[in-house]
């Protein structure tokens, strides 16, 4: 049966995992990220405005890439939301900065058609042409004053169903850096997006790139344990993890930062939820069950195997692809 106090209890669980979430930890990477997207613009308040280049022919863009797990979306979100001028997030009319997430399959027509979605179009018929989109597409952010188009998932504009339809669809992106209104353009995405950029000399050159390096134990170790120590405090729990643990969560993350915080937040929630009093490796060990459905002895954080997990991912991911055939 539960009681109101149970209730209570969980609800603050919620809050407490909510607000760790919501924690962006600044870190190198912010100041490189942010550093190349300033130098896209001049001005402030209704002066503010894009920085032209070529002649003042056209705008500039910034491509974001990262493995998966790497915090890359979460770090565009926090950079433009700290904005002064972009007023991200803010009411459509107000905000100065757009964000869409490529559709898949991602064709000149399906991304023009979640634009217009995102910029409050009402609905638009599929079977307007392609051409006509766009026009609406650059009239509609002209005339809301949009500064900033942000291309979340952009890897999957690289896999585009034809050669064809890829290259209409870097040189629309062109289009928007041209002309009066040009806008600058952020993409956001996996490594596809550096070799999308790479197959257009002419795009590539309007983009600076920021990569998000794996992290490793070497370099992050003792910052990762103080970050987990500093969660946990901050939800009045005590910390029983050692250096080893830490090895474990790099592995488990794929050495990607995002994913390692995720991780350990998903670990404190599980200690909190089995009240705990400490953070130790039981819970790290209890929730990657509850991610993975591994048995235990392919459990990294309880037997530090790293090859056995690895199998496992490697038999997921054959298994996934309809072939279950060892070579």
């Amino acid at each position: 049966m539960t009681t109101q106090a149970s209730i209570v209890t969980l609800a603050s669980i919620e809050r407490a995992i909510q607000q760790l979430s919501a924690i962006h930890v600044e870190t190198q990477r912010d100041d490189q990220t942010r550093t190349a997207f300033n130098r896209l613009f001049f001005g402030e308040g209704t002066g503010f405005a894009p920085r032209f280049f070529a002649e003042g022919q056209e705008t500039r863009g910034v491509a974001i890439v990262g493995a998966p797990g790497s915090g890359k979306t979460a770090l565009v979100s926090h950079i433009l939301s700290g904005h002064p001028n972009l007023h991200f997030k803010g009411e459509l009319g107000v905000t100065k900065c757009l964000q869409v997430t490529v559709p898949s399959p991602a064709t000149l027509k399906s991304v023009g058609l979640e634009l217009l979605k995102a910029l409050g179009y009402p609905q638009v018929s599929e079977r307007r042409e392609r051409w006509a989109i766009w026009e609406m597409v650059k009239h509609r952010l002209s005339v809301l004053g949009i500064k900033v188009l942000w291309i979340d998932e952009a890897h999957d504009i690289y896999n585009a169903g034809n050669v064809r339809e890829k290259e209409d669809l870097l040189k629309t992106l062109k289009s928007l850096m041209q002309g009066p209104q040009a806008i600058v353009v952020v993409l956001c995405g996996t490594e596809p997006v550096a070799e999308l950029l790479r197959s257009d000399h002419q795009v590539a050159r309007r983009f600076s790139q920021v990569r998000l390096p794996p992290i490793s134990f070497a370099s992050d170790g003792d910052g990762l344990m103080n970050l987990i120590r500093s969660y946990a405090d901050r939800v009045e729990l005590g910390v029983e993890i050692d250096p080893d643990l830490t090895q474990c969560l790099l592995h488990a993350a794929r050495d990607q930062f995002g994913m390692a915080i995720e991780i350990a937040i998903g670990a404190i929630e599980t200690a909190l939820r089995s009240h705990r009093p400490s953070l130790t490796r039981q819970d790290f060990i209890d929730y990657w069950f509850m991610q993975e459905s591994c048995p235990l002895d392919e459990n990294v954080f309880a037997t530090g195997n790293y090859s056995a997990w690895e199998d496992r991912e490697v038999r997921g991911n054959r298994d996934a692809s309809g072939n279950g055939r060892r070579r």
